[in-house]
């Protein structure tokens, strides 16, 4: 174990600069929940951040903490511990992690998700979370988008990132001239199909775009399906977070068993 006292201590200081997301392929998972999750699915564990003084003996913080080698755990005193966090009160627990990259983004094979300059942090993280509910295992992000691996989309996914291949900053020119699978963009044109009307295919890309601006017009000089999602006329659009929920849900619903398990 290592016990850290001073923020000048250089260790101290690479964390604090992973916290204020400056390291590309590094993040702090905050919490309990976020580290169990990572524990059962994740492979890149770097060190685990305790804070002084806290009582870990609780039955469940032991059975998290079980099997870490010690080297690989640091102790901060409560000023330098909250200093890591995004939250006031935070829990007693970091998981400090690796995240993994590839040489090449892979062009998809199978249904996936394409976020075009998406901003919000909790959307981002509803996204994920649905993502992961329905079987998808691949994301792509465009530039542009936030960076997944923050704080607040980590906390609002509940640890669906470490169940999904997630691909950021795609060129999106390459991605569509190389993209086998359909386009399916939710949108509403005189071509667009009624969600609940129609029949979708097992296996596409479904757009989802900046929540201001909606998805870009380049997306549609290739061939693609736009579909509406039916609502009173009383509300101009739907949460990009919700409309992602009922397109995967309902694609779902056709294509597999689902919601006979």
């Amino acid at each position: 174990m290592k016990l850290i006292t001073s923020k000048d201590n250089a260790l101290y200081k690479h964390l604090y600069k992973i916290a204020q997301g400056k390291v590309k392929d590094e993040a702090l998972l905050e919490g309990y929940h976020l580290s169990q999750m990572y524990k059962a699915y994740g492979q890149h564990l770097q060190g685990v951040i305790l804070l002084e003084g806290y009582d870990y003996s609780e039955e469940r913080w032991q059975a998290l903490l079980a099997d870490i080698d010690p080297h690989k755990i640091i102790i901060l005193n409560t000023a330098l511990f909250k200093q890591l966090n995004s939250v006031d009160s935070p829990q007693a627990i970091l998981f400090w992690i690796r995240i993994a990259t590839v040489a090449s983004i892979p062009i998809p094979k199978q249904n996936t998700v394409f976020l075009d300059r998406l901003q919000d942090p909790g959307n981002m993280g509803t996204i994920f979370r649905t993502c992961a509910a329905v079987g998808i295992q691949s994301i792509y992000l465009s530039k542009g988008c936030v960076n997944p691996w923050s704080a607040k989309v980590l906390r609002s996914a509940q640890g669906a990132h470490f169940v999904l291949d997630i691909y950021t900053q795609v060129d999106t020119n390459y991605f569509l001239e190389n993209n086998p699978l359909p386009l399916y963009i939710t949108y509403l044109d005189d071509k667009a199909s009624h969600l609940y009307q129609s029949s979708l295919p097992k296996n596409v890309v479904w757009v989802l775009g900046n929540e201001g601006q909606g998805v870009e017009k380049r997306f549609f000089n290739y061939p693609h399906q736009t579909i509406f999602i039916p609502q009173l006329e009383q509300v101009e659009s739907l949460n990009v977070g919700v409309a992602c929920a009922l397109v995967l849900y309902e694609q779902w619903r056709q294509v597999s068993d689902g919601f006979s398990q």
